[in-house]
């Protein structure tokens, strides 16, 4: 997809890859209505994976909203309805100075007294509470759907601020969007002089299905545009370009600011090096997308050479055989194309 045609750019600002871990989204289906958050497990992975873990074993389903506080919050997770039970184990206190109870709709362990003690009680915000940071492990934040939080926030209470009436949970849902590479940053403005052409690069993967890449440049969605990377000229002036990129099940929206100004410059710069993995992780063959004539080394987690791959287009595959043409065992693999190294999982 990358044409033979050199970009014509005097300054970029931004000119890296920012790796970025999985992303995780649950649903929740409430007797009052369905929301959805967002799961830092990338930034709190013991406390993430503990929640992801048991929500995707079915323990919250059927629970109540045990304890609600106008104005402050909403608390489940008890399988006695009650506050005071668990899953038989806790878990070590988590914190993360970007993580903070700032907001409405922030979601975080319940425990008690004692250090380390939450194990699958949570609540979720229904204001800022500065008080609780560092106190309390945050560790996702509702997407969609505040209003049905704040609605149950609002609920007639009883002793102990149990609802009078319960609001059940129906199910809590996992899903799986994993974003490895964004090029370029999108936490900053894109600047520089006009561009001739320029290239964006998202590579994502979803445990299930396929993906869709919907970009969008000044309000306008572009047509025949769904794969993972474009490439866009911007005139001078300010631009805004966003990717939705869609599962089966969720989506997430990366979004730039781009300042374009000045004049163009006769000095080419190579287009961005894209190199990404589909699906991962995989069950009979990969894809491979890196810059045609690299060579494409595949080591297995003890550094020993699997297979060499000759690329001599954007895409090549892998079936997942070695050399010899023997089926490799299930497990984590390193691709490197001699620039950049990704890391693919081979399912049973």
């Amino acid at each position: 997809m990358f044409k033979t045609r050199l970009l014509l750019l005097l300054a970029v600002l931004v000119f890296f890859v920012n790796p970025l871990a999985a992303l995780h989204f649950a649903s929740w289906e409430t007797s009052m209505g369905d929301f959805n958050a967002e799961i830092y497990d990338h930034l709190m992975p013991i406390t993430g994976t503990n929640f992801i873990t048991l929500a995707r074993s079915g323990f919250y389903d059927g629970l109540i909203f045990h304890r609600v506080i106008s104005g402050f919050m909403i608390q489940d997770g008890c399988p006695n309805g009650t506050g005071t039970g668990g899953p038989g184990y806790t878990i070590p206190d988590e914190y993360h100075p970007d993580l903070l109870h700032d907001s409405a709709g922030v979601l975080a362990m319940a425990k008690t007294s004692a250090p380390n003690s939450a194990g699958s009680q949570y609540y979720i915000t229904l204001a800022r509470q500065p008080h609780l940071d560092n106190n309390y492990s945050v560790f996702g934040r509702v997407m969609e759907g505040l209003d049905v939080v704040l609605a149950i926030g609002d609920v007639p209470t009883g002793a102990n601020d149990k609802p009078i009436t319960p609001v059940v949970i129906e199910s809590v849902v996992i899903h799986d969007l994993g974003i490895s590479n964004i090029y370029p940053d999108p936490s900053q403005v894109y600047e520089g002089q006009v561009v001739d052409e320029h290239c964006f690069v998202i590579d994502a993967y979803c445990l299930q299905g396929d993906l869709e890449y919907i970009w969008t440049l000044d309000g306008v969605q572009q047509d025949g545009t769904t794969d993972y990377l474009v490439c866009y000229a911007f005139s001078l002036g300010n631009h805004s370009l966003s990717c939705q990129v869609s599962s089966a099940e969720y989506s997430h929206t990366i979004h730039w600011d781009i300042d374009i100004q000045g004049t163009a410059n006769d000095d080419p710069i190579q287009p961005p090096h894209a190199f990404s993995l589909s699906p991962n992780p995989f069950k009979d063959s990969i894809r491979i997308k890196s810059v045609p004539g690299h060579m494409i080394r595949i080591y297995d987690l003890k550094g020993r050479l699997v297979k060499t791959i000759g690329a001599t287009a954007l895409e090549c595959s892998w079936d997942g055989r070695d050399e010899e043409g023997r089926r490799c065992p299930s497990g984590m693999y390193i691709f490197s194309d001699g620039k950049t190294t990704r890391k693919g999982l081979m399912l049973k």
